[in-house]
């Protein structure tokens, strides 16, 4: 995925990809670069633990709870 530049970084190297107007964001305010993918990963996994199952895979687990 590639948007236009919009973090108004004039250096070198240039750049005009999303992801690196946010690590130039990172450095700017201090936080390691790269720390948004760590932080979208660990929520990603939190919300992944909370999800139910749910259509074939629910009925499945069910009916394997029903045999036992």
């Amino acid at each position: 995925m590639t948007k236009n530049c919009t973090c108004g970084f004039e250096g070198s190297p240039k750049h005009n990809d999303f992801y690196d107007c946010v690590e130039y964001y990172e450095e700017k305010n201090g936080k390691t670069k790269g720390q948004w993918m760590i932080d979208w990963a660990k929520k990603s996994k939190k919300s992944e633990a909370k999800r139910k199952p749910s259509g074939f895979s629910a009925w499945i687990d069910n009916a394997e709870k029903k045999v036992k």
